[in-house]
């Protein structure tokens, strides 16, 4: 930590840092560090983003998709590209296109201000992607010991 500041690079963005709102704590295995209102701080990177950037950068496009709690699959369906597409956007292969960066954006924003229709889309989308992979494991205990059950 320089100058009181903590570099918070949890959210996937390198450029993020936090003068306040979180704790140092010295723990038998290394610091820790907690963040308080990591949701509402995530709002706030988002919201900045949205208002403030020019383009999008693959790691933006990546935080706003893991914000919106979305595969890329199910992104590239809500903005009608390819999965690729997405892929290629958050590597940085490719660059975002206008209407693809101007649709992010716009998506979070409504999700993230709580225009309720939006969100409950944006949840049900998340829970139909959690269902269809959703692979439950289960294990058993044996006498050699702990396996995946058959």
């Amino acid at each position: 930590m320089k100058s009181g500041l903590y570099h918070y690079t949890s959210c996937g963005l390198r450029n993020i840092y936090l003068r306040n709102g979180f704790h140092v704590k010295e723990t038998p295995y290394g610091r820790a560090v907690s963040i308080q209102d990591v949701e509402g701080l995530h709002r706030a990177i988002g919201l900045h983003l949205v208002r403030n950037k020019k383009q999008l950068t693959g790691a933006e496009v990546r935080f706003f998709r893991k914000e919106l709690d979305m595969s890329q699959a199910t992104l590239a369906k809500c903005l009608q590209v390819g999965e690729t597409t997405v892929r290629n956007w958050e590597s940085g292969r490719i660059k975002v296109t206008g209407p693809g960066d101007r649709m992010i954006r716009a998506l979070f924003q409504e999700y993230a201000t709580g225009n309720s229709e939006i969100r409950e889309l944006v949840n049900r989308l998340a829970e139909l992607n959690r269902a269809l992979h959703a692979k439950n494991v289960e294990f058993e205990e044996t006498k050699q010991g702990w396996r995946a059950a058959v």
